[in-house]
């Protein structure tokens, strides 16, 4: 019987601790910002990838950001840097901006390789990775700061679509700390 009582008292312990953590969560490090802007990510010398991949990877954070954006009324406005458009004044401004870390292209080898795995020719064999910053505008300050690498997957196995799949990833980084 005590042990019974004993461990009732353990499992609702148990219970009020994980409920308090899952309360305390992720800290919203997004919550005022009103407007965001994209600035194009930069390409190391040292990265193989093609010069205009930082202007691609800016272009489907514009989208994905946007999309979530209007799904979820994350913010006013998303915008690139350098287009014809402007932020109101008195907005408060979160800027992103990176660099380009992996681009791997596919392979066949890799592919002939996973179809060996089962459920393996599924996965994509190409890969990309990007350092994401973002930047408090009034103050020039990182807020936060990560690395995403995301892969292509099945039929889709090209880098246009592990570039996709990294902008969504930030898309759902923001939403995680603006919501």
């Amino acid at each position: 019987m005590k042990i019974r009582i004993f461990l009732g008292i353990m499992v609702v312990l148990a219970i009020i601790y994980a409920a308090s953590g899952i309360a305390v969560g992720k800290e919203l490090l997004f919550k005022d910002y009103n407007a965001v802007v994209v600035q194009e990510f930069k390409v190391p010398t040292t990265v193989p990838a093609p010069d205009s991949s930082g202007a691609q990877i800016a272009d489907d954070v514009v989208y994905q950001v946007r999309r979530y954006s209007q799904q979820y009324g994350l913010f006013e406005m998303v915008i690139k840097e350098g287009t014809t458009q402007q932020v109101p004044a008195g907005k408060k401004v979160l800027i992103i901006r990176g660099e380009v870390k992996e681009y791997t292209r596919p392979t066949v080898g890799r592919r002939i390789g996973r179809s060996f795995i089962p459920g393996g020719e599924y996965t994509g064999t190409a890969y990309f990775a990007a350092h994401y910053q973002f930047v408090d505008k009034a103050t020039g300050q990182v807020v936060h700061e990560t690395d995403l690498r995301t892969s292509s997957s099945g039929s889709d196995d090209t880098v246009d679509y592990a570039m996709q799949r990294n902008a969504e990833a930030a898309a759902k980084l923001i939403y995680s700390y603006k919501r």
